[in-house]
């Protein structure tokens, strides 16, 4: 058996695209037509490491409307916002199918709960580590530990996501081996490279089956 240890964000679902999908329809929903709103929008949420609670203000008094019915629709039409990628559960298909024992480890609040249920994720994992839930987070060796301890493998195995930092560098210091998932910046300097880059979990997955 392989242990494979996947980020959510951005790895299994493409959160840039569910917040420009969000943000989109946001700024229809309040009849917002300001130039470059979107473009704004997308900018201060920092590919999810913004933090919402600093920029919906901004975005209130930038788009002249209440800092509330901003965060209430946030809170109607986010969820709704993903689009589920086949490929992702095919491939995590074929990993169980090979003997792998899989588990999701994602930094952020329980309602990352909700965003496993609509993409259909659970089912695929053995196990699935949420950071506000268990008092740690990634790149803390503790998180990577309990994974591998709900999934009754030893620390041994792959951390698959698109974090440099928090994902491959953060599995790296407890032993794993890397797949980024590459993102629109690149690899920084600083840090070892990444045992393997990829573009999906699909190639991933021919990666590591073949």
């Amino acid at each position: 058996m392989t242990l494979g240890l996947f980020d959510l964000d951005n790895t299994l679902i493409d959160r840039r695209a569910m917040f420009a999908r969000w943000a989109s329809g946001m700024l229809e929903r309040q009849q917002i037509d300001a130039p470059g709103a979107l473009e704004w929008l997308i900018d201060v949420d920092g590919n999810g490491y913004g933090d919402k609670n600093r920029w919906m203000p901004l975005a209130a008094e930038r788009f002249d409307v209440a800092e509330a019915a901003i965060a209430a629709d946030r809170e109607a039409h986010w969820v709704a916002s993903i689009e589920v990628d086949a490929s992702v559960g095919v491939a995590l298909t074929r990993l169980a199918d090979a003997g792998w024992v899989l588990g999701l480890v994602t930094n952020g609040p329980p309602g990352q709960w909700d965003k496993i249920h609509a993409a259909r994720l659970a089912g695929h994992f053995d196990a699935v580590v949420v950071s506000e839930l268990v008092g740690a987070r990634k790149p803390e060796p503790e998180i990577f530990q309990l994974a591998a301890e709900l999934c009754g493998h030893p620390l041994d195995g792959w951390m698959v996501g698109d974090h440099p930092h928090f994902d491959i560098e953060g599995g790296r210091r407890v032993g794993l081996n890397g797949a980024w998932m590459r993102g629109p910046d690149p690899w920084p300097d600083e840090l070892a490279p990444p045992t393997m880059t990829v573009e999906t979990i699909e190639e991933f997955v021919d990666a590591v089956l073949s």
